[in-house]
């Protein structure tokens, strides 16, 4: 799979040490409060998430007949809602905290890699710094094996990996070897509707337990 060029430019603009450890991360729903923020913006326009199955196309629904909205308007409602509310998304419990101890004291080098639409980054990148997250925020989209064999094809140290799709940690399993990963949903609800397949090393049950895992991985 050949990397957009706007994803390849924002790779290379990245400083990393090949000597370190490095932790990509996923954000909505690992880092931040996807969910739970959209479903305020969901309930302006007299729609809900319907949390019966783990997808967004099909589960928006009108709450008046509880029918679904079409896929077209789905797309619609996700753009109007980064432009509005990218820099608003709350931050999961505890994710601030043990990303700063992940990178501060474990030396843990940390990207962020979301399939955010491009134009919202910088609006990202405002949400994480006013919090005190200074790290590198990568905009994808489609599954993330590619991106990650690029980012990493100069580490010579261990590379950790979190998303909540498992989709996006299989296809890193199949681009980079010995990545390490690990599935973490931060919604309980969504969190009991996932299945974590094989090949993936750790299901996190919360940013506590993300960081006990890097942390014994590391010493």
């Amino acid at each position: 799979m050949l990397l957009k060029k706007e994803v390849l430019d924002q790779i290379n603009k990245i400083d990393l040490q090949n000597n370190k450890p490095l932790l990509i991360s996923d954000a909505d729903e690992v880092i931040l409060n996807f969910i739970r923020t959209f479903e305020l913006y969901l309930a302006d326009y007299g729609l809900y998430y319907d949390t019966s199955s783990y997808a967004l196309f099909g589960n928006i629904k009108k709450i008046k007949n509880k029918l679904p909205v079409s896929n077209d308007k789905i797309i619609e409602h996700l753009n109007n809602f980064y432009n509005a509310h990218t820099e608003n998304i709350s931050f999961v419990n505890d994710s601030i905290k043990y990303l700063k101890k992940i990178n501060s004291e474990l030396e843990v080098q940390i990207i962020v890699l979301s399939n955010l639409p491009s134009h919202n980054r910088k609006k990202r990148e405002i949400s994480f710094k006013k919090n005190g997250l200074h790290f590198p925020i990568i905009s994808n989209s489609g599954l993330k094996g590619a991106a990650i064999k690029e980012i990493v094809k100069n580490q010579n140290n261990k590379i950790f990996f979190i998303d909540d799709i498992s989709a996006n940690l299989l296809s890193a399993h199949k681009e980079v070897k010995g990545i390490r990963l690990i599935h973490y949903i931060s919604d309980e609800r969504l969190a009991m509707l996932a299945t974590t397949p094989p090949e993936i090393h750790l299901r996190a049950t919360d940013w506590e337990n993300i960081y006990e895992y890097i942390k014994n991985e590391t010493i």
